[in-house]
């Protein structure tokens, strides 16, 4: 992606951002303040040349545009987890009789759609953002490009079903806020299946180790108790983060493409 740039009316930078759409709407990503510039006019800047689009910026920033009428569509935090001298978590015959480890690019999405579901009933915070489709997309590399080999599945061959998942990406950038990316960490919920979603963020850690990745970044939607184990497991939060919708004025000074 391109960087695009707000600009004062002197021409100066105030905030940088990539272009992409979301469902139609024109947004913002990773909407970022230029170095030294004041939060309050790059805000009035943004609300007016953004008209009308979505953006995804740190809650400080988001605080500025929610006081000139955004709406937050969501709030997350960011974790990261450093991979040096991370151990291996588990010896395989600690695993029931009936579960498998499967690397997640051999494994049919609809394998895990039923887990999925589970996983995120309504009530969830990402309910309304985590749909099968999207899955689909992250498995087969068209949403976050390929998986990295150390996306794991776990089978319950016995239902011959996936019951947990945890999804990476090698994305551009460099950690803390990029780079290596988890997208997906997921379990069936029943109380079988109770602990196996954070010895499989193990597992994944140690693969990921032991390809010499130097660290594992991933999100949380705000109100989501997995942080609590990401953080259990050693994540160390880095940022709050807002999606928000930044309020119509007039028309959009930038034209549709």
């Amino acid at each position: 992606m391109n960087t695009e740039v707000v600009r004062g009316v002197g021409g100066e930078p105030l905030a940088y951002y990539e272009e992409e759409r979301r469902q139609e709407v024109r947004w913002a990503d990773d909407l970022r303040l230029a170095e030294e510039a004041s939060p309050a006019a790059a805000a009035d800047r943004i609300v007016a040349e953004l008209s009308g689009w979505g953006a995804t910026t740190l809650a400080s920033l988001g605080a500025h545009l929610v006081e000139r009428g955004a709406r937050v569509q969501r709030e997350f935090d960011t974790f990261t987890h450093g991979l040096q001298g991370v151990s291996r978590p588990f010896a395989p015959g600690r695993l029931s009789a009936n579960l498998e480890l499967r690397a997640a690019e051999t494994v049919d999405p609809a394998e895990l759609h039923a887990a999925y579901a589970a996983a995120y009933p309504v009530g969830h915070p990402d309910h309304d953002m985590s749909s099968f489709e999207d899955l689909q997309a992250l498995m087969d590399g068209s949403l976050m490009g390929p998986l990295l080999p150390a996306s794991t599945v776990l089978i319950d061959t016995d239902r011959g079903l996936g019951i947990a998942a945890v999804l990476a990406h090698d994305g551009p950038g460099l950690p803390p806020d990029e780079g290596p990316w988890i997208s997906e960490v997921f379990r069936d919920p029943a109380p079988a299946y109770r602990g196996l979603g954070s010895l499989l963020l193990r597992h994944v850690l140690w693969l990921a180790a032991e390809a010499k990745l130097p660290a594992l970044g991933l999100a949380a939607t705000a109100g989501n108790q997995a942080a609590g184990m990401y953080e259990n497991i050693g994540f160390v939060r880095t940022a709050r983060w807002v999606d928000l919708l930044l309020r119509t004025i007039g028309a959009a000074t930038r034209p549709v493409d």
